[in-house]
């Protein structure tokens, strides 16, 4: 039962004393902790600081291209490693592939040699993978019809492999 007025009571304790005067931090009642509230805006910015030091710090690759028309230069394939942290490519693989119904369909692939070793990627840096001469390949309408070439990419540590699309026609 509340002897609070602000809360329907009379004001008066059972014993038919009056209650005293509500203190400086009391409000309707209710008095203000101001330990709590501090230590809720506190922890509430410390979880937004570590969301946007995990958000900064995630693997973020992005892809490009250099193609050309000559066997000789050939076409490059550009891997972009945005983030600091440094990642490690066990395997990739060049794909051609496209969307039919809720389905990919693979047409074509061009996949690293047998001794291929792991390739390091440090943070903020790049890497070439060059398709030339016996590895060249075309890249015109005609070549590659309705197919985007994508690159995926097995990562140390990641369960799936990740696909990024190269280029689409």
């Amino acid at each position: 039962m509340c002897y609070f007025p602000s809360c329907g009571g009379a004001g008066r304790r059972p014993d038919g004393l009056s209650l005293p005067p509500p203190k400086n931090n009391e409000v309707k009642g209710q008095s203000i902790d101001y330990l709590a509230v501090w230590g809720a805006v506190l922890s509430t910015l410390l979880a937004l600081v570590k969301f946007w030091e995990i958000w900064t710090s995630r693997s973020r690759i992005e892809i490009s291209h250099n193609f050309t028309g000559s066997q000789d230069i050939g076409n490059q394939v550009i891997i972009r490693n945005l983030g600091g942290t440094p990642l490690l490519i066990t395997y990739w693989e060049l794909l051609w592939r496209h969307r039919r119904w809720l389905r990919w369909k693979q047409s074509r692939a061009i996949s690293a040699d047998e001794y291929f070793e792991d390739l390091p990627l440090g943070g903020y840096t790049s890497i070439t993978l060059s398709f030339r001469d016996q590895d060249y390949f075309d890249w015109g309408m005609s070549a590659i019809g309705n197919d985007g070439i994508y690159l995926r990419l097995h990562i140390a540590g990641k369960k799936r492999p990740i696909l990024r699309n190269v280029y689409t026609a």
